[in-house]
């Protein structure tokens, strides 16, 4: 009853925002999907962000304003992230964010319209270069928290659980770079499989989640390890040949 009740509660939330859509962009609204940690199951309340595709017929300034004016406050509430994007950049995209967009096909729950993903054209040789950007792009981002948090270790805390959510869409990403690979969905289990793979230490990366999940765990200690590891991540993906 319990897991019902539960369920019934989500479906309100998605059916509210949905109708703000709906008002806001009426029939240029084309598809509505929920993709990452609240679709895979790694989802942390207070912590995770909703993440969600708006496919649009057309861009409409306009419509954004009301969208914003009607939604902001709800969003900011639920921790829910837009990505509002019109059909012809979504598949035009492909070749510039395959990282996100392996993730949106393989993981995603529509809400409205159609499953948009399966006219995407997705390559490993694009994916690995937004790889080893995005790892390049988490290495600088890290080491500019360590500095903004003055030697502060509750600051440097709570710098590292904001950080700690978008690093392990890259993780997952690498694995790709694996074509025997079935990329599973929790994130220790992707852990393994990194370490597996390509033989780099990720037991910072365990110590990150515990830390995110409320463990007393010295968070300088833990930031350092995983700048290691991060710049290991980044040497083994500079070799790989596709």
């Amino acid at each position: 009853m319990a897991e019902h009740n539960a369920q019934e509660r989500e479906d309100a939330f998605i059916q509210v925002f949905l109708d703000i859509l709906k008002d806001s962009f009426g029939e240029n609204l084309l598809s509505v999907m929920l993709y990452g940690s609240y679709v895979s199951g790694n989802f942390v309340k207070g912590v995770s962000d909703i993440n969600v595709l708006i496919i649009l017929g057309e861009p409409d300034s306009g419509q954004l304003r009301t969208f914003g004016k009607s939604a902001g406050r709800f969003m900011r509430r639920r921790r829910i992230t837009p990505l509002v994007i019109t059909r012809p950049e979504f598949n035009n995209s492909a070749d510039v964010f395959p990282m996100e967009y392996f993730d949106i096909k393989e993981q995603n729950r529509v809400i409205f319209g159609v499953d948009e993903t399966g006219s995407l054209s997705l390559t490993r040789k694009n994916l690995r270069h937004q790889v080893e950007d995005r790892l390049r792009g988490e290495l600088a981002s890290l080491r500019q928290l360590v500095i903004a948090s003055r030697g502060k270790k509750r600051v440097l805390r709570r710098y590292l659980n904001m950080w700690a959510g978008s690093v392990n869409s890259v993780l997952r990403a690498m694995l790709r770079l694996k074509k025997s690979i079935t990329v599973p969905s929790g994130r220790e289990e992707v852990l393994a499989e990194i370490k597996t793979a390509f033989g780099v230490d990720t037991a910072p990366f365990s110590e990150l989640n515990r830390l995110r999940g409320g463990s007393k765990i010295d968070p300088s200690s833990v930031s350092d390890r995983i700048l290691e590891s991060l710049a290991g991540l980044i040497r083994v993906v500079d070799t790989i040949k596709l």
